[in-house]
Order: structure tokens, then sequence, then C-alpha cells
């Protein structure tokens, strides 16, 4: 167990964090940053330093685990003070293959947190995979059947070819949120507004629950930059996002256009930085330490001393510029979430990600 004794300026980080935490979500919420905090103190699940290309602290894997722990406070609080949420949506909270989906990748990331490269790239792969088509089998309405164009809705209308479809794209998406675990807020900056747009439109429990859990550790996480999602985070976050997407979309509240604007960057930095390694002759598994955040957290580097700052800025800045976009266009009222004009803004996405990549510094 590492030292209890705080740094003046870690004491004050704390201070920081308790007074927003309590100020946003009270007494729950000023013991969940402490909680955390403990959690940093620990000698187990730490971070190497150069993992992400970014992260220059050493820090804990346990995000994962302090979220999971968010969640369920918030779920217990409300349901002691006899909150269900809506009928539309009850089964979202009760109907078991959603949160096996969801625990199962926790745990599956959470072993890793616990015995780094106890399981091979291609294991982790084969074990998502079952996990989500479990998920699949017993949830056959989750399944893609049309995306609106002519092709590939004939594709899926074999049930075996959309099952395939459903499933190699969705355990891409959750690997490509582990991606950029690294940059703090980034992740959990997407899932709290994917959290409260969600809970906006579906009364859920478990919805709020989650903005709960994300809203104070991404907290924690950008002021104090030592506390990961850890594996266990980004495949729980990456399966909760993919799974109430699919629900949203089933149930007609979404556009799969809006779907791709929500979740633009980890989805689309993560095909770009496969076609680079696949261009370059490089393994698909291998590192890449080229994504848009290293390049943009090089550029915050140069202008924030503290290596921290300098990643939060990278991670909050990315978060607000994607998801956040789409965050301002639903609380204006521009665009419904059901339109397929969500397909201008997710093109705008891409002309931004283009012209901020070739125009800012490369990672030496």
């Amino acid at each position: 167990m590492n030292s209890f004794i705080l740094s003046s300026r870690e004491l004050s980080k704390l201070a920081v964090m308790a007074l927003l935490s309590t100020a946003a979500f009270g007494l729950s919420g000023l013991i969940m940053i402490l909680i955390m905090q403990l959690m940093t103190m620990q000698s187990y699940a730490t971070d190497s330093v150069d993992k992400h290309g970014i992260s220059e602290v050493k820090a804990s894997r346990l995000g994962g685990v302090a979220v999971a722990i968010g969640v369920l406070v918030s779920m217990g609080f409300l349901l002691i003070n006899g909150y269900r949420g809506s009928n539309t949506l009850a089964s979202l909270w009760i109907f078991w293959p959603l949160w096996l989906g969801m625990f199962g990748c926790f745990f599956l990331g959470l072993l890793e947190d616990l015995r780094n490269n106890s399981l091979s790239p291609r294991d982790r792969l084969l074990s998502k995979s079952l996990i989500l088509l479990i998920v699949f089998i017993s949830s056959p309405d989750l399944v893609l059947s049309s995306i609106g164009l002519w092709g590939i809705d004939w594709l899926l209308g074999f049930s075996w070819m959309a099952l395939l479809v459903t499933l190699f794209f969705s355990v891409g998406f959750i690997n490509a949120v582990n991606t950029v675990d690294g940059a703090n807020g980034l992740v959990s900056g997407i899932f709290a507004i994917t959290c409260f747009i969600f809970s906006n439109e579906i009364d859920g429990l478990a919805l709020k629950s989650g903005l709960y859990g994300a809203s104070l550790f991404l907290i924690f996480n950008v002021i104090s930059g030592r506390l990961f999602l850890g594996d266990a985070g980004s495949y729980g976050i990456g399966s909760a996002m993919l799974l109430s997407g699919l629900v949203a979309l089933n149930l007609g509240i979404v556009s799969l256009p809006f779907l791709a604007a929500l979740y633009f960057y980890p989805c689309f930095d993560f095909s770009v930085s496969l076609l680079r390694r696949w261009h370059s002759g490089a393994s698909l598994t291998a590192p890449d330490n080229d994504h848009l955040h290293n390049r943009i957290n090089v550029f915050f580097r140069g202008i924030f001393r503290s290596k921290n700052m300098a990643n939060s800025a990278t991670g909050l800045s990315i978060a607000l510029g994607s998801s956040g976009m789409v965050l301002f266009i639903y609380l204006a009222h521009y665009i419904s979430l059901t339109s397929n004009l969500w397909l201008w803004v997710f093109g705008f996405q891409c002309a931004l990600y283009g012209l901020i990549f070739m125009n800012i510094g490369k990672l030496k």
C-alpha cells in the first residue's frame, strides 16, 4: 500500500474535488470521491506510465470499479426513495441479457486490470465476442435489421448475416472505446453525455445511475489524473453505450446517424488507426501512439506545465468537440434524434477530425 501522506498540491486537488462532488451530489458524492482517493493509494492495479502514449503519471487502473460502485450506490438510493423509472423501458434494468453483456465485459476487463497480460489480445477478443453473442441470441431485437442502404439492408435480411455484422461492429466498438481511455475525461465525458441525453428521453433507472457514476469519475479523473478507467471501465462503459444505443435504436427513439455522431470519436479514430496500421504493414493489434488525442496532447503539453492539465485538456476538448457538439444540437432542438440529418453532423465531425489531425503536432 502506498503512503497515505498527501502533498499540499494533492490535498488542494482533493479539496476541489470534494467541493464539486458535494455541491453536485451531496454527501454521497463526497463519500465517492474519498473512495476514489483511497483507490489511488493502493499499490496494486497500477497503470504503466507510458501505456497510452499520453499518461505520464503513475495511476490506478481501478476507475472502472469506482464507476461501478457509483452506479450501484445511485441505483440503491433511487430504489430506496421509490424510483423505478418509466414502464417504457422498465426492461432496461431488469432484462438480464443487457446486464450480462455489461457486467460480463466489465469483469473480463477487471481480470486484465488485476492481472495484466493474463489474457492475450486474441483471448480477450474471443471472450467479448462470446459474451455479446449470448446477449444478441437472447435479445434478437438488438440485432441490426436495416441501416437505410439497399445493398446492406438486403444482406441484413439474412438473420445469420445480421447477427455476424452486429457482433463484428459491437466488438469493434468496445475495442475502440478502450483505445481512448488514456485521455482524462474523454471516455467518461462521452458516457456522461450519452447518459444525460438518453435519460432525458428514456426515464430509466440504469441511465440516471450511469450519469451519476460517470460524472463523479469525470470530476476525479480530470482534476486528479491518478485514476484511470482501466480495461474494466472501458469495456464496461463501452458495452453500456453500445447496448443502450441499440435499445434506443430498436425502440425508434434515435436514428443510426445520431448514434454515429454521438459516438463519433472512438469509432472514427479507431477506424483511422486500423487503416494507418494496415497501410504501414504493422499488425492491427499493435500499439498505436499516433491517435488524434496523442497529437492534441503534444499541442497542450506546449501550453501547460502540468502533464495532468495537458492530458485533461486533451480529453475534455475532444469530448466536448465531438459528443459535446451533439449535446449542444440536442439541447437547442435543432435536429430531432430520429432524423437522418445527423449525417451532416457526422460529416462535419469527419472533416474537423481530418483538419486537426493534419495540422497539429505529431507525437515524437
